[in-house]
This record gives structure tokens, C-alpha cells and sequence, in this order.
């Protein structure tokens, strides 16, 4: 908040206002999870979104609500009266660093947020602008690279009347054992400030939402290991690709592992791009499989790596053996119910849409906290 904020009134939706939400860009709708933990005292006036099988899970977890598809063909008169809440997570297809970053220009995936101000124009032209804007994306949208496109983002939902507060916040910081860093902009209609919510201790750790029993398929082949994912370190700390995973028990023997300390402790080897070349995994550790050589923070300690849609670069030390992530270990690390990943998985969504689905969403608790400040 900065000195000119200090004269503006926090904005506060009433405790006996009904509050009225409309999601695009919609996914399996996080964000009506995140707000139905927050009041009862709700209703979910539509959805956007035209993924086939995230409209099926959308469904079977949130019930029969009207999806209003495509949003290119929405227009703003079709929309209810009195949204108070509108969400656009649009997609960051054309924006994060593991695509190609063709930015937001028109015919992107990325460059439909622009069908997004067209959309507010339209409702402000039937004087029907929602009362809240809250937008999510990956933290690469406010690079200098897409400066121009974020920068008429900004701009144009400013002059339709909206205060904007942006900030970048990690879900490992609000209750969630991953490293997933996104940028949210909140803006309020009218003379209003926002405070982004405090970060609070971590209490959870990756091994707390692990599942007891992991059928084979999702351990490491002794092939995987040696022909994909993991390479092996010579004793002098160099990273050879296509030789196999070690377990290695660290002892004070100089000749053995130059990083070891002299506590007697078991821990994974695994390949990174730091000066040592590689980092030490130990067990409820998370590690990115694919390629580690070439990344830098391959270990998350007690905690896993940012989840993408196929989670096929991501793994679990799980009792000193590395093994994949389930479908249901990727809805809890974005916060999701298990009820609600069942709701889904027993309306026929097979793992590579659920897994989809969880990569792109948006963390739940962090979706929670920033609407917590509404009220």
C-alpha cells in the first residue's frame, strides 16, 4: 500500500451481502472453492471456460451451473446484472518460460485477455461493471519482454474506473508445501484500497499429502532412471547423463562426496545446475526428474518443485526411492479437497486431464487469503 492508498477506505463487501461470483477462463474453478471457505452466503452466477474435460469436472464439483463457453463469443449484455466478483485467469500459454513466449498479441492463447477488456467495456457500457477484478497468471507476464501488453492491461482497467493492486505470491507462503509463484492483480471499482494478505508460517510438509499406498506404475524404473531422468555423479561431483540414480550415506570420507558432512544422513544425488552439480535429496524431498542437469533448484526440501499440466517433470523421494506424483497428490498440493478430486475422477476424467487440470489451476488457499481481504 503506498501514501496515496492511506486516503482511500479498505474496500469490505457487507457481512449480510449474498455475493455473487463469475469466473473465466474457469478451469475446475478454484476460486469458487476458495470462496465457498469463506462464506455460504454465495452464488456462482456462471462460468467460462471450453476444455471438455475440465467442464466435467467443473460440473461433477460445483453442480449445475450455466457455462457460458467460449469467451470471444460472450457478449456483455448476455451476462447477469450485479457480478460483484469476476475472475480471469487467462491463459499463460504464450507467457511462461516453458512455452514459447510468443507474448500477448492477437491469436494467442495468451492475447484472449484482450477479449477480457472487451468484455468489461461492454459491461461498462450497460453500467453492469463487477464490483471486483481478480486476475492470475505466471509472474513472467510482468517481465520486461510482455512490458507493452501488461502495461495496456493495467492501463485500460484503470480508465473504466477500477484501482488496481498487483503482487506476486508463492503458494509455500500461504499453507501449501509448493514452490509456485503467481502474480495477481485485484482491482476494485471506485476510491478503494486493497492490502494483499501477510504471509504465514508453513506447517505443512510434502510428505503430509502423500498417499499411503502408490501403485508400481508410478515408481522409477531402474530404465527410466538410467535411459531419462536421473544421471549418476562421479566422486569428484561431475553429472554424467544416461548413468543411473545413486543412494549414497553420507560420511566424512573426502574421497567420496566433497558436500558430505560428517552427520552419518541418506540422501538421493541428484544432478543440478550449480556449481557443485548436483544437490542432495532426502526423503519428503521433491525433485524435478526431467532434465536436472540443466535447472537450478532441482531439490525442494519438504516441499515440491512448481506443478505444470503433465507433472511428468516432477518427483517425490518417497522412503529413499524417487517415484512420480499421483493425480491425487497434485490436487492437494493446489489445495483441493479430496472429496472434490472423487467428484471429478468418478465422473469418468481420466489422470493426464486431472493432472492437467491441477497444473492449471490456481492454489486454492492463495486464491482464498487475497479473498479473505474482501471481507
Amino acid at each position: 500500500m503506498n501514501l496515496f492508498d492511506l486516503e482511500s477506505t479498505q474496500f469490505r463487501f457487507p457481512n449480510d451481502k449474498k455475493i455473487r461470483i463469475f469466473t473465466t477462463f474457469s478451469g475446475i474453478g478454484c476460486q469458487e472453492m476458495a470462496l465457498s471457505r469463506i462464506t455460504k452466503n454465495y452464488e456462482v452466477l456462471g462460468f467460462a471456460e471450453i476444455d471438455n474435460s475440465a467442464i466435467k469436472s467443473y460440473l461433477a464439483i460445483h453442480g449445475n451451473i450455466k457455462n457460458y463457453g467460449d469467451i470471444c463469443k460472450i457478449k456483455g449484455n448476455e451476462l447477469p446484472n450485479e457480478i460483484d466478483i469476476l475472475t480471469y485467469s487467462f491463459p499463460c500459454t504464450d507467457l511462461s518460460k516453458a512455452g514459447k513466449q510468443k507474448g500477448l498479441s492477437s491469436g494467442t492463447r495468451s492475447g484472449l485477455v484482450f477479449e477480457v477488456l472487451r468484455l468489461l467495456k461492454e459491461l461498462k457500457e450497460e453500467k453492469n461493471l463487477p464490483k471486483v477484478l481478480i486476475m492470475e497468471n505466471v509472474p513472467d507476464l510482468l517481465s520486461p519482454k510482455f512490458k507493452s501488453g501488461w502495461h495496456t492491461i493495467y492501463n485500460e482497467i484503470e480508465a473504466m474506473g477500477y484501482k488496481n493492486y498487483v503482487s506476486i505470491l508463492n503458494a509455500k507462503d500461504y499453507g501449501i508445501p509448493q514452490n509456485r509463484k503467481r502474480v495477481f492483480m485485484v482491482s476494485i471499482l471506485g476510491d478503494y484500497s486493497y492490502e494483499f494478505p501477510n504471509k504465514i508460517d508453513l506447517k505443512i510438509k510434502l510428505k503430509d499429502l502423500l498417499e499411503k499406498e502408490v501403485p508400481n506404475k508410478y515408481w522409477l524404473s531402474q530404465k527410466e532412471i538410467d535411459d531419462e531422468y536421473i544421471p549418476t555423479l562421479t566422486a569428484t561431483g561431475e553429472a554424467r547423463r544416461n548413468s543411473s540414480m545413486i543412494l549414497i550415506k553420507q560420511t566424512p570420507k573426502k574421497d567420496v562426496m566433497p558436500c558430505l558432512t560428517t552427520k552419518a544422513k541418506y540422501g538421493v544425488v541428484i544432478p543440478s545446475k550449480t556449481k557443485k552439480g548436483y544437490e542432495i535429496a532426502e526423503d519428503g524431498d521433491g525433485v524435478y526428474i526431467n532434465r536436472p542437469y540443466q535447472k537450478r533448484g532441482t531439490v525442494q526440501k519438504s516441499m515440491i518443485p512448481t506443478l505444470k499440466t503433465s507433472c511428468a517433470d516432477i518427483g517425490i523421494v518417497d522412503g529413499y526411492r524417487i517415484r512420480k506424483i499421483t493425480p491425487l497428490e497434485c490436487w492437494r498440493l493446489m489445495g483441493i479437497l479430496d472429496e472434490d478430486f472423487h467428484k471429478a475422477k468418478n465422473a469418468g476424467v481420466s489422470n493426464s486431464q486431472l493432472f492437467k487440470q491441477a497444473g492449471n489451476g490456481i492454489v486454492v488457499n492463495v486464491m482464498e487469503a487475497i479473498l479473505k481481504q474482501l471481507f
